[in-house]
């Protein structure tokens, strides 16, 4: 579940709906089987597709109609360099400005998927994000991919290479300039797998969680500016807020000043409200952050009854603003813009809005 200016985009494994996020009326719907990925993109919403029995491929929509501008799959130039193999059947999707990039792999999830897919690259496809006109083509090493990410006319791979003694092996982050007519490979950065984000092309600084450490990585550089250990196994926003950083683990919620990481804040009656994605960081929106956790004056602590509802923070100073109960047998996935809270629970989509912004 996505804010994507004035719409909500809620997408399963076969379809995605853009609803109007102030009112819920439903905007468009466009069906398409295993959806895998879904990126807003200016006026555009891009549609990554990949499955066991189809090629993946994308799917530009018009973000205002639900309309399909133009469809791309993968397209190997004649004469490129290239193995007979197949594409393998798991994809990722980078977009920078003009650029959108299709990268398939052959996963590695698991024992029957290394059978079925066999010895298949990795591959990464350029297209015009604007028409879906094919731009390039890269051919990789027999490798899962982790993560991509495009910046800076560069595009960076995340890659898991195979084991074949069962001992760990070394997870490189291979980085393609990606301005010029055909991709340019660069040094590839050696452990730098878990941080694709953390390339020559990035700007700024993100914020990574890593077992019990939060770690503060100039992108360019990919130097550690400082790091901070955490009880359990907290998540972290990737960018700070308000000068803040907030982190959430099994003894609550933490505000962490983005340039020494030390506590701001802390609270022990509240837990993390996952935005989009159930292990993501804790959702952060407006100056306000959203949690979940036990109904208020309860006495319970976050790990305890923690999904009796929603909690909005002041995500500044730690104040509780607002609380309201939320009905759902599993785990919540929440978005938030403009003062509303949307939280997906149950296939249903509730929507909550602060006393003061009624």
């Amino acid at each position: 579940m996505l804010r994507h200016g004035g719409a909500l985009l809620v997408s399963d494994a076969a379809a995605v709906t853009a609803l109007d996020a102030a009112t819920g009326a439903v905007r468009w719907r466009y069906p398409a089987r295993q959806i895998t990925g879904v990126e807003p993109h200016g006026d555009q919403v891009l549609v990554l597709r990949s499955g066991l029995l189809f090629a993946p491929e994308l799917i530009a929509l018009d973000a205002r109609t639900g309309n399909r501008r133009w469809k791309a799959v993968p397209t190997r130039p004649i004469g490129a360099k290239r193995s007979t193999a197949p594409d393998g059947q798991s994809a990722f999707l980078a977009v920078d400005g003009a650029l959108a990039v299709l990268v398939p792999y052959a996963s590695d999830a698991s024992l029957w998927a290394k059978r079925a897919l066999g010895d298949r690259p990795w591959r990464a496809y350029g297209f015009d994000s604007r028409t879906g006109k094919a731009l390039w083509f890269h051919e990789g090493t027999r490798a899962a991919v982790t993560g991509v990410h495009a910046a800076g006319g560069r595009l960076a791979v995340g890659l898991r290479p195979p084991s074949r003694s069962g001992e760990p092996v070394e997870e490189p982050l291979f980085v393609l300039r990606t301005s010029g007519a055909a991709p340019e490979p660069e040094p590839a950065i050696p452990g730098g797998a878990p941080h694709p984000q953390a390339h020559p092309g990035s700007t700024g600084t993100r914020y990574y969680a890593s077992g019990g450490r939060i770690v503060s990585v100039d992108l360019a550089t990919r130097r550690t500016a400082w790091h901070r250990t955490l009880d359990g196994a907290p998540a972290v926003t990737p960018t700070a807020s308000g000068g803040l950083v907030h982190t959430a683990g099994p003894g609550g919620v933490d505000a962490l000043d983005a340039r020494s990481g030390r506590t701001r804040w802390s609270s022990t009656d509240v837990g993390r409200l996952p935005g989009g994605e159930e292990d993501g960081p804790p959702l952060v929106a407006d100056g306000t952050l959203y949690a979940s956790g036990p109904q208020p004056g309860s006495g319970d602590k976050a790990g305890e009854g923690a999904r009796w509802g929603v909690h909005a923070l002041d995500a500044a100073r730690g104040r509780l603003l607002w609380s309201m109960p939320v009905e759902s047998a599993g785990a919540p996935s929440a978005a938030a813009g403009g003062a509303l809270l949307h939280v997906y629970a149950d296939g249903t989509v509730q929507t909550f809005t602060g006393p003061d912004s009624a």
